[in-house]
């Protein structure tokens, strides 16, 4: 929700001010609620709400009346009990952009300022309440669009990645330990079981390796699948489009060259969340407009993930087509359309081949089943890594790798110990124990206000 404030300005962020947001959706609602916390998050609240008791029973609702002249409710929570950690308050009233609006802008007179997005998620990190695997999961959680993508932001705001980064860290803190003391204490404990030392180097490394696995089906997830819907003109692409969206988003006659622009519409199929793009018909033209939307489409097919490169099954694979097919350097299904004319041979070559109607979504659930298995084979339980956690695995893993060769061939102990404290430092970054400012400001700066 955008909140125009007219009776202060937002100022420079502490960890200590009182901080004031929103925490529902912008749309007018039955219900919004204003959320404050900070060190004076109770003292704001007995401002703006009546009656309110001199020692608040946290956790216990209250009902009173706002000096916005609306009613609603208060529930005050107390430090360390919170979603923040801090002394909170969540006020609930009527959801109109007024009254929202009204009400925040009596908190930030009556002591608090504008929270910044993602600053209440920044504070519940700040005071231990979440790693940032969980940070990340709140986020991933508000954003979800799909089953898929919010059974993958809980397993994160559960723990999940947090708890296998960490027994991993446990892993190569036991072999650290093992090899600081050889060098510290070696007349004393002796020499260090290199054997040993390697083979739980080996279990980390593993362990990692089935974390890096998931990398493919994470940014699937969070970008979206892009699939660029392609084949000569009239061969049903528009109607494919329309069909698996359910409505009439591309037009569609039986002129050659209608679809002179690509089309873009973001769609879950299966769970997955996807981007189709529907295109001009590939075709030599001397239209000047249709040979820019041809080109266009060509590039809308460099780009994608996949090509689904649709054929009128009544007519078959032209040499132009094969020819075509041959030019697409990316992933291609080969889609026969019509399949309620004609059931044509659906073997071309080693492209996955599918016959559907586009006219009578006969099949379609075999287009939607090929979608969801590019990423069913990593384990619907599985915890599935984002970009930003990949390089640090990797570099991780290569550290370990160096810390392994190491001590396999007899260097120098303080060697493997600068590889195993740069994969720590990096385990680290993940769940935020050795993150900088700039990594959490990168993070928490792509939340949206009120989280």
């Amino acid at each position: 929700m955008v909140i125009q404030l007219e009776s202060q300005q937002i100022s420079m962020s502490s960890p200590f001010d009182t901080i004031v947001a929103p925490i529902t959706g912008a749309e007018n609602a039955a219900v919004a609620v204003v959320r404050v916390s900070g060190t004076e998050a109770w003292e704001v609240a007995a401002k703006v709400f009546q009656p309110w008791p001199e020692t608040p029973t946290p956790r216990f609702a209250l009902y009173g009346h706002f000096i916005t002249g609306d009613d609603g409710l208060a529930l005050p929570f107390a430090e360390d009990h919170s979603y923040t950690g801090d002394q909170t308050v969540e006020l609930s009233i009527h959801g109109s952009r007024a009254s929202v609006q009204a009400l925040v802008e009596a908190c930030l007179v009556a002591g608090a300022r504008m929270a910044r997005p993602g600053e209440f998620t920044e504070r519940a990190f700040l005071n231990g309440r979440l790693d940032l695997t969980q940070a990340e999961g709140v986020r991933d959680t508000v954003e979800a669009l799909t089953q898929t993508q919010l059974r993958q932001a809980n397993l994160l705001r559960e723990g999940t990645l947090r708890d296998q980064v960490r027994a991993i860290r446990a892993e190569v803190e036991a072999v650290l330990a093992a090899v600081e003391a050889s060098v510290d204490f070696s007349e004393e404990i002796g020499d260090l079981d290199r054997p040993v030392a390697v083979a739980q180097l080996g279990v980390a490394i593993q362990e990692l390796d089935r974390l890096l696995l998931t990398q493919e089906a994470g940014r699937i997830l969070r970008r979206g699948y892009r699939i660029a819907i392609v084949g000569p003109p009239n061969a049903g692409k528009s109607s494919l489009l329309n069909a698996l969206l359910g409505y009439d988003r591309a037009i569609v006659t039986e002129v050659p060259g209608t679809t002179r622009d690509f089309v873009e519409e973001r769609i879950d199929l299966g769970g997955v969340p996807c981007v189709l793009t529907d295109t001009a018909g590939l075709r030599e033209t001397e239209d000047r407009v249709e040979s820019i939307g041809v080109e266009r489409s060509r590039r809308v097919a460099e780009a994608a993930d996949e090509v689904w490169y649709v054929v009128d099954g009544t007519v078959g694979l032209t040499p132009e087509d094969e020819a075509s097919i041959e030019t697409i350097e990316r992933p291609v299904a080969v889609i026969w359309n019509k399949a309620d004319l004609l059931q044509p041979d659906r073997s071309y070559r080693t492209y996955k081949t599918y016959s559907i109607s586009a006219l009578t979504r006969q099949y379609l659930d075999l287009l939607v089943d090929h979608v969801k298995g590019k990423i069913d084979s990593t384990g619907a339980e599985s915890v599935w890594i984002n970009d930003r956690h990949a390089p640090l695995l990797h570099s991780s893993r290569e550290s370990l790798d160096n810390a392994a060769k190491t001590l396999k061939v007899d260097l120098p102990f303080d060697l493997a110990s600068v590889h195993l404290q740069a994969a720590l430092a990096d385990l680290g970054q993940i769940t935020g124990e050795t993150a900088g400012e700039d990594v959490l400001d990168a993070i928490f700066r792509n939340f949206c206000i009120g989280k």
